[in-house]
């Protein structure tokens, strides 16, 4: 065999080994493991708010800023810094989790099974419409899950019934890289959050 043919086979085998090693490290166990989480409903610790009628509930949307649309999970890492862990991520899309998630928190809290919302539509004509803004729903550098957000009520002819706002923190400062409690603290604030909605909406029920 001609050398120089024995050296261009020599060359390519090499190139073969070194591509095969490079795609052993990116395959092997150095991976890093993904954790995926969800937003779940909360439970009350009153269990049921009895309304005197059943009442049909629309969310018309529920907005959230777009950092947090991202799969990432993000964490405060200073006044004007964010930080998204890879390892660490939603899911599903957060919106579209925290809409169902509002849904069923709304009818366990008013004794309804008729919430509508984008992603089921009720064939009920609503009798409170409910449009909620997220401006804030995260870790903060402190330790701290933090949720601000406001929601505005009206009625099924689209008559405004009232702006209200929420700002709720947890209890306790917790590890910025224990996702497990940032989510289970993240679970129990919106739990609140839906608390409050629900509250505004008896507080019209009971006005009536």
């Amino acid at each position: 065999m001609p050398r120089h043919a024995a050296t261009s086979i020599i060359a390519r085998s090499g190139i073969i080994l070194c591509c095969l090693i490079f795609a052993a490290c990116l395959g092997g166990g150095g991976a890093t493991k993904v954790n995926y989480y969800l937003v779940d409903p909360e439970t009350p610790a009153n269990a049921e708010i009895a309304t005197g009628r059943q009442l049909a509930i629309e969310l018309i949307d529920l907005h959230i800023p777009q950092y947090l649309q991202r799969f990432q999970m993000v964490t405060r890492d200073g006044d004007n810094r964010l930080r998204f862990s890879d390892s660490n991520q939603w899911a599903e899309n957060l919106r579209k989790n925290l809409l169902r998630t509002m849904a069923v928190n709304l009818a366990t809290r008013l004794s309804t099974i008729d919430i509508g919302d984008p992603l089921n539509r009720s064939a009920s004509p609503p009798d409170y419409r409910v449009h909620v803004h997220i401006g804030k729903f995260e870790l903060d550098s402190k330790g701290l899950v933090q949720l601000s957000g406001r929601w505005q009520l009206s009625s099924a002819d689209e008559e405004e019934l009232g702006m209200h706002f929420a700002v709720l923190q947890s209890p306790d400062s917790i590890d910025t890289s224990d996702f497990d409690q940032v989510v289970a603290d993240m679970q129990v604030l919106f739990g609140e959050f839906c608390d409050q909605i629900a509250a505004s909406i008896l507080a019209l029920e009971d006005g009536q």
